[in-house]
C-alpha cells in the first residue's frame, strides 16, 4: 500500500531511541524526508545511522532540549532551512518520572509537566500556526493509554496523558478549517525502555519483583504479549499519509485490547 509520504517533510521529537526512532524509521522507509531530534547529539547520530542502514534515507538531526522554548523555536526554523516545510510533526516526548503519590513534590509534578506536557505543547506551538498558514499538514501526539486507564504506579503519566488527550480533540477543532489534522495514538504497554521503568515502579509499589510486575501488565491485555515499537511506527505512518485524511481528535488505541477490558 503506498501511503503517499514519499517527499513529505517529517519532524519527529525524542527519536533517538524507543517508540520514536521506529516512527522515524517507518516513516523514512514510506520515502518522507525525516527529521529527528532529541537531547542527546550522539544518541541521535546512532539513530541516524540505524535509519539509513535501514532504509538508505539520510536523516537531519537536531540535539534540542524541548524543556527550552528558545531552543525548539531555533530547531524547527533550523528544519525548515535545511529540509523544507513540515509536513507532519510527530510528539514523541519521553514519559513522566514518577513514583507514589505520597512522595511526589511540586517539583516532580513540575517536572512531568514539563518533559512530556510542555514539551509537545512547545513544539506544536511552532509548528502548528505554520502548517494553518501554508492550508495543511498532520501533527500526532505519542500519548499513551494512561490517559484513561490510570494506575497508580504511573500516576504522574495518566496526568500528563490525559491532558495531551484534551489538547488533541481541542488542537483538531482549530485545524480542520485548514486542513490541519491532529490525532493521538496511545501506546499500551510496548516493549521499551519506558515499560521497564514503569514495570519498577509497579514493583516497588507493590512490593514484588519487576518480573512479577510485567507479567502483571501483560495480564490487562487481550493479546497477552507486550507490543513492539514497529507497530505504534505502522500506525503512525497510517494516521499522517494521505490515507487519513478523514481522521482528525481521534485518540486510537494500539495496546492489544487492553483498554478495552478496563
Amino acid at each position: 500500500m503506498d501511503l503517499g509520504l514519499k517527499g513529505k517533510v517529517a519532524l519527529v521529537t525524542a527519536a533517538s531511541k524507543g517508540l520514536g526512532k521506529a516512527i522515524a524509521l517507518e516513516l523514512a522507509a514510506e520515502g518522507a524526508k525525516v527529521a529527528i531530534c532529541s537531547r542527546s547529539a550522539d544518541a541521535l547520530k546512532l539513530a541516524a545511522a540505524e535509519i539509513k542502514k535501514a532504509t538508505g534515507k539520510t536523516i537531519k538531526t537536531y540535539a534540542t532540549d524541548l524543556t527550552d522554548a528558545a531552543a525548539v523555536k531555533k530547531m524547527v526554523n533550523a528544519v525548515e532551512k535545511d529540509v523544507g516545510p513540515i509536513d507532519i510533526l510527530v510528539n514523541s516526548s519521553g514519559g513522566a518520572p514518577t513514583r507514589p503519590f505520597k512522595d511526589l513534590t511540586d517539583e516532580d509534578w513540575q517536572k512531568a509537566l514539563d518533559v512530556k506536557f510542555m514539551a509537545e505543547v512547545r513544539a506544536t506551538r511552532e509548528v502548528f500556526p505554520r502548517m494553518v498558514k501554508r492550508g495543511g499538514g498532520r501533527v500526532v501526539f505519542i500519548i499513551g493509554t494512561h490517559a484513561f486507564v490510570p494506575h497508580a504506579y504511573a500516576i504522574t503519566a495518566g496526568v500528563v496523558n490525559a491532558a495531551l488527550a484534551n489538547l488533541t480533540k481541542a488542537l483538531a477543532e482549530e485545524g480542520a478549517p485548514h486542513n490541519v489534522l491532529v490525532n493521538a495514538v496511545n501506546p499500551g504497554p510496548v516493549l521499551t525502555d519506558r515499560i521497564l521503568y514503569l514495570a519498577e515502579m509497579k514493583a516497588k509499589e507493590h512490593k514484588t519483583t519487576v518480573a512479577e510486575a510485567k507479567k502483571s501488565i501483560v495480564k490487562d491485555v487481550l493479546l497477552k504479549r507486550f507490543g513492539l515499537p514497529e507497530d505504534i511506527a505502522a500506525m503512525t505512518a497510517l494516521v499522517v499519509s494521505g490515507r487519513g485524511g478523514f481522521i482528525t481528535g481521534a485518540l486510537i488505541n494500539v495496546d492489544g485490547g487492553m483498554a478495552s477490558q478496563m
